[in-house]
């Protein structure tokens, strides 16, 4: 991102046993097209997505993750298209009806939303679409339904690590969670953390769209 980053400024950690942690934050919007940018990390007993969009929506969330859940090799994909419906979401609820561009750079993940775009109704293997307690639907089943039925939003590839600034923001936002779980960033600076670097972001990337 060109920045350094807002972590190195973080007071020592203390060790953390919470089994979630979230932000949805919203910062100063970029103008011009919506491109939301999302990504995921995943560890051995947890997961965690994060999303930028120029719309200034911006979060994270972090959780353990049963094993049980989906097929160990099904986890990554599974995360990056909740990533993708928390963006989504955030961004819909605020602006409907314009254009969205979608960033992934799980080619994977893209694929299930392609698919979905054109009426299919596959998931990652093991994931259960069977309703949530309380009666609610499964994330990707919501997301399904929202591709197939939102002809506004496209979704692209964006090559991982190639230093774009939103897709690195959505990584190191994912990647902070991870750390929060794990306590090795206290969870009272994330309403701190992540806006300043979603604000860092956003920021390169409007220099990166006037370059």
């Amino acid at each position: 991102m060109g920045r350094r980053s807002p972590l190195a400024h973080a007071p020592r950690p203390t060790r953390s046993t919470r089994r979630q942690v979230f932000v949805n934050d919203k910062v100063k919007a970029v103008a011009g097209a919506i491109v939301l940018a999302t990504d995921a990390s995943v560890g051995p007993d947890h997961v965690a997505s994060g999303y930028l969009a120029t719309t200034g929506h911006t979060g994270l969330r972090a959780h353990l993750y049963p094993r049980y859940l989906v097929r160990p090799h099904s986890r990554v994909v599974v995360t990056e298209l909740r990533a993708v419906y928390r963006g989504l979401k955030a961004v819909l609820g605020t602006i409907p009806g314009r254009p969205i561009e979608v960033r992934v750079d799980n080619l994977q993940a893209l694929r299930y939303l392609h698919g979905w775009q054109q009426g299919g109704t596959d998931m990652p293997e093991g994931y259960d679409t069977h309703l949530r307690s309380q009666g609610r639907k499964p994330s990707l089943v919501k997301l399904q339904m929202l591709a197939e039925y939102t002809p506004h939003v496209t979704f692209v590839h964006e090559k991982a690590h190639a230093g774009h600034p939103l897709n690195e923001a959505a990584d190191s936002l994912a990647k902070l969670g991870l750390r929060c779980l794990r306590g090795t960033v206290p969870r009272t600076e994330l309403p701190r953390l992540v806006p300043l670097w979603a604000t860092g972001a956003l920021t390169d990337y409007r220099r990166s769209q006037a370059a």
